[in-house]
């Protein structure tokens, strides 16, 4: 398991839950949070996909209706490293380059990690994203996951409101963005079926 559930119950909850082969995700999981960045407010829809790959048919739904997504690898555990590819790969197919998407390596509080931070950042930079270290177990940077996420999309939306707000050399006003108090995003975060199945061990 590499954690997927663990960071989401730790970001709403701040507390950490351990998810083991008797309550991990079936199906899917819905958390929603609202967070304050720069006076702005987001409402946060998070989709938490079950691992196994009897579910795995049910994700792109989920693909479709996010504006963000969280890809997750297990630092210990190449197999989860190697077989991130193919979500970034299944994101680009359903959402055509939409979605916002943040890679994420957890479990960095153990001793036996065997996936790098230049190796980690070199696979996000390949595609275009961001990458972040964290510990579920301790907390460290699980609240920026969904920050940076949150305030990416906000500045895609942004961007593209003054992209295409030119009417006859005009330019319109972002409000329905900027100057917006709730701002509801979806999010989605996927993980490696196979290495779910194969790997017993704590979130």
């Amino acid at each position: 398991m590499v954690g997927k559930t663990s960071i989401s119950k730790r970001f709403i909850t701040g507390k950490f839950v351990k998810i083991d082969i008797k309550n991990r995700t079936v199906n899917t999981n819905t958390y929603q949070k609202t967070i304050q960045i720069n006076n702005l407010m987001f409402n946060l829809n998070i989709w938490d996909t079950a691992g196994e790959e009897k579910y795995h048919a049910m994700a792109p739904i989920f693909y479709r209706g996010a504006q963000g997504a969280v890809v997750i690898f297990d630092v210990t555990n190449r197999e989860t490293f190697k077989r991130a590819t193919k979500w970034f790969s299944e994101l680009s197919e359903f959402t055509e380059g939409r979605t916002k998407i943040i890679l994420v390596g957890n479990k960095i509080d153990l001793p036996n990690r065997v996936i790098s931070n230049e190796e980690a950042s070199d696979l996000a930079k390949k595609y275009k994203c961001d990458f972040l270290e964290v510990s579920a177990l301790l907390g460290k940077n699980v609240e920026e996951i969904f920050n940076s996420l949150a305030m990416t999309i906000y500045q895609g939306y942004k961007r593209n409101s003054l992209d295409s707000g030119n009417d006859n050399g005009r330019r319109s006003s972002s409000s329905n963005i900027g100057n917006s108090r709730n701002r509801k995003f979806n999010i989605t975060q996927n993980t490696d079926s196979v290495a779910e199945n194969r790997k017993g061990g704590c979130c």
